[in-house]
């Protein structure tokens, strides 16, 4: 089975032209006060306001927990990474930073929207042990940074989109890889993918049947199941596993 290079790259996400580090709950809100506020470019801002508005006209599951964020503190954590990063990018005092931060707070996000944001963010918390790229294996650090990143790489109604509508086998290409990727970036694959192969009592010598692998080739399986449901997660993988292996002694 072919998949296509896209798979074998995942690159750390870039907000208006930010390198984002991982600074998970503020850099969650802090991505979508980017999008849609003047320090984006016009273009940027458009798309995200487009996805934005579309993403606030989503509606809850009825088996959705309701979000219990503490909005007003997280638009103070917003404030201060905004100043922080309008000092930093356009060389401003820390006044005309402060100022500046808060011309794009007003311009740029109201509490509906962060709400919005924060349900899909608590929703994924409450649900991610479920994720078929091996959620049970990630931490909830982990868990975080996939989701932030997706939101910071697809956009918020693109991120709620493609949780909604996940399944193995039957979704396009690039879902299935806006769906692995992430979790390529956050955690490391190959050692997930060993250790539930430990779990399942997989007879055969892991260093053996893992030899050579990379990260990528265990996302290529994923993308495969996303694409081709299991069978095609069975093909995908048999193609780099070293089947020859002997059992564990």
């Amino acid at each position: 089975m072919v998949l296509p290079s896209a798979v074998r790259h995942v690159s750390r996400p870039v907000i208006c032209g930010e390198t984002v580090s991982m600074g998970i709950r503020t850099s969650l809100i802090l991505a979508l006060v980017c999008f849609i506020s003047l320090a984006c470019s016009d273009s940027e801002r458009s798309i995200a306001q487009t996805m934005a508005a579309t993403a606030s006209t989503t509606p809850a599951t009825a088996s959705s927990p309701a979000s219990t964020v503490d909005t007003d503190a997280l638009m103070g954590e917003v404030r201060e990474e905004l100043v922080q990063l309008v000092m930093q990018r356009d060389g401003l005092d820390r006044a005309a930073a402060e100022q500046r931060a808060d011309d794009l707070l007003a311009q740029g996000a109201d509490q509906g929207t962060v709400g919005q944001q924060m349900t899909l963010y608590s929703n994924w918390m409450s649900n991610y042990p479920l994720h078929p790229v091996l959620g049970r294996h990630w931490t909830e650090q982990q868990a975080e940074c996939v989701i932030v990143t997706m939101m910071q790489v697809e956009g918020i109604a693109r991120t709620a989109a493609l949780v909604s509508v996940s399944q193995t086998g039957g979704m396009e290409v690039p879902d299935a890889l806006a769906l692995v990727q992430p979790v390529g970036f956050c955690a490391d694959m190959l050692a997930m993918m060993r250790a539930d192969m430990t779990a399942l009592g997989v007879p055969q010598d892991l260093d053996c049947l893992l030899a050579g692998l990379v990260e990528e080739d265990v996302a290529s399986w994923f993308v495969a199941l996303f694409t081709h449901g299991r069978e095609g997660f069975n093909v995908a993988m048999a193609e780099d596993l070293d089947l020859s292996c002997p059992a564990d002694s």
